[in-house]
């Protein structure tokens, strides 16, 4: 069945039968791997006509593994690279020109629309490069963004048939045509006639170079459609979230130690560092959900089948035997012993971690800060650079807004910001 098909009725089963929460950070860790604890909740949310259905983040067991191997190709460390010293550098500039065409920007718009670039780039949807067309791209990612944040919705029935109305409009406007173009090269590499190299670098590409696996799942034409819009929503609303998070913790700052604007600029790593702490300060994700499959126990508490076990991220971030006694506060230089991330668990664990960690946070940080020549930053770290560069600020007089249609409180609806230097030379190196 498409996406754009009538959906069948929904029913309600399967709720969970107790809720579990877990706040310890070894304890958040453990379950993350747990085999038993999965992504598939409840029929009526995840199985029967949820837009998301069967991607690769609530897919569990040996679809999920066989997914993810064929996907990963796009996450390799050459690639990382290839993004993030010369594709983005240039994306970066150029967009930040045409953007900042005023002074007062909405950092929130601005975020999203650096990021969608690079991001549909990835997941393999064409588009002519105009912000008009970026802007709705960035429309569907919102709505793929609700989806997402389905159990955390204060009214998931509306967010329900938001998001099924964008599926279907993005699976016309964007995925059928980039399918289409992508069709005559998938079919000469199937029979042998073109060099895999030559093939386009991107998940609709894989998806549809593999689809003949059973292993994958992929005979629905709505699972690819799905799939593809699943990465583009995961390559930009995390990063641009993340973006305005960490200038909302560093704005302070820069305001009182006048050199730090100028190493936030000049030192790429330091950057990173910020965007790290900001993630282990406020996740994406503050509370991760999952369902036990199975009777389990994670760190001595017994979870029976069927229960809802709640993750507690933004607390586990914050264990003070781990990130110092000052864990609550904003500090990219803390010291933390070399097996504990700089990021917490904000990435998750095990195998549903983040896909795109490396895109948006690049490689773990050195413990000795000096890393080498292969290292990868993360586009977000040059997206901080860039507008840390050009003189940002908070608009004194525009509140920001925070995006409250989910319990995730750690999104943004709005934020304004004023650029001192909109135009600036190119980000440094």
């Amino acid at each position: 069945m498409s996406v754009s098909d009538e959906p069948a009725p929904v029913l309600l089963l399967d709720r969970p039968t107790t809720t579990i929460v877990l706040a310890e950070y070894d304890a958040v860790r453990e379950a993350l791997f747990n085999k038993d604890l999965s992504r598939s909740f409840d029929k009526r949310t995840y199985a029967e006509g949820n837009v998301r259905d069967g991607v690769v983040s609530i897919v569990h067991g040996a679809t999920h593994r066989a997914r993810r191997r064929v996907e990963n190709a796009e996450f390799r460390a050459d690639r990382l690279r290839l993004y993030e010293r010369e594709l983005f550098p240039a994306v970066l500039d150029e967009m930040l020109d045409r953007l900042i065409d005023d002074p007062h920007v909405d950092l929130f718009e601005l975020g999203e629309l650096l990021s969608v670039v690079l991001a549909a780039r990835r997941a393999g949807l064409d588009h002519d490069g105009s912000v008009e067309q970026l802007r709705t791209l960035v429309r569907y990612v919102d709505a793929f963004s609700q989806a997402s944040a389905i159990l955390d919705a204060k009214d998931p029935e509306t967010v329900r048939a938001t998001a099924r109305q964008a599926w279907a409009d993005f699976e016309r406007e964007f995925v059928r045509p980039s399918w289409e173009r992508r069709r005559p090269a998938v079919e000469r590499f199937l029979r042998g006639e073109l060099p895999e190299d030559e093939l386009p670098h991107d998940i609709l590409t894989v998806l549809l170079v593999h689809r003949a696996d059973p292993r994958l799942e992929l005979e629905d034409d709505g699972r690819i459609v799905s799939e593809v819009g699943t990465y583009l929503q995961g390559g930009t609303h995390t990063s641009s979230q993340t973006l305005i998070n960490t200038l909302d913790l560093l704005f302070p700052r820069l305001a009182a130690e006048p050199g730090l604007r100028a190493r936030v600029v000049a030192d790429r790593l330091f950057a990173q560092r910020c965007v790290h702490e900001t993630l282990r300060l406020r996740p994406t994700t503050p509370k991760i959900k999952r369902r036990a499959e199975a009777d389990t126990t994670v760190s001595g508490t017994p979870i029976p089948r069927d229960a809802l076990v709640v993750l507690d991220v933004a607390t586990a971030n914050r264990d003070p035997r781990l990130f110092g006694a000052d864990a609550e506060e904003f500090d990219p230089d803390r010291p933390l012993a070399d097996d504990v991330p700089r990021w917490g668990l904000s990435f998750g664990a095990g195998p549903h971690q983040c896909p795109g960690r490396s895109v948006a946070g690049g490689f773990p940080v050195p413990p000795d800060f000096n890393p080498d020549a292969d290292h990868v930053y993360g586009l977000v770290a040059l997206m901080v650079q860039g507008v840390v560069r050009r003189g940002v600020r908070p608009d004194a007089g525009r509140a920001a807004v925070r995006d409250t249609r989910t319990e995730r409180y750690t999104r943004w609806s709005q934020y304004p910001v004023v650029f001192d230097t909109p135009g600036d030379a190119a980000t440094p190196a």
